[in-house]
């Protein structure tokens, strides 16, 4: 049992998802409105302990990716280089131009698509991630800290300065 990062419901299963580029802890119902078919469960409390303690992947050190921040722009502007509409490029990947539309307003693609459209588009949409690039964000009342706990902050810290 968790904490959604994203509704902040508390005591509910968590899954581990990535939203725009950064992974957090969501709900059964915030996964699926992100369209995020199989999340991998987490236990809330660490997500070391979802990989396991002897993770070989951890070993191995391979790297990991993740969809580019900037995968909405890159996939457009791929699209319009070639001259084909969005129509077009649903026809070819056999995808519903609805999906597709959602991809290039932001929404994030599962990996499967991502590797789709950067074989048909020649792009590159996985990029390499930098896991030591990791900040935790702590709150002193020993309280979840939710996606809009950290945005009052930040907005709270652009007014005072």
């Amino acid at each position: 049992m968790g904490v959604c990062e994203l509704c902040g419901k508390g005591r509910t299963s968590v899954f581990t998802i990535f939203v725009s580029g950064a992974r957090v802890a969501a709900c059964a119902a915030c996964s699926e409105k992100r369209g995020v078919s199989l999340p991998s469960k987490t236990t809330g409390a660490s997500s070391k302990a979802s990989l396991g303690s002897g993770s070989t992947r951890k070993n191995n050190k391979r790297p990991k990716f993740e969809v580019a921040t900037d995968f909405h722009l890159r996939i457009r502007k791929a699209r319009e280089a070639i001259g084909i509409s969005v129509q077009d490029l649903g026809r070819r990947l056999n995808m519903r131009v609805q999906d597709l539309q959602r991809y290039e307003g932001g929404s994030v693609p599962p990996d499967s698509v991502a590797k789709k459209l950067e074989r048909e588009l020649k792009i590159e949409i996985m990029v390499e991630t930098d896991a030591d690039n990791v900040t935790p964000v702590r709150k002193g009342s020993g309280r979840t800290v939710t996606i809009a706990d950290m945005f009052d902050e930040m907005m709270r810290d652009s007014s005072n300065g």
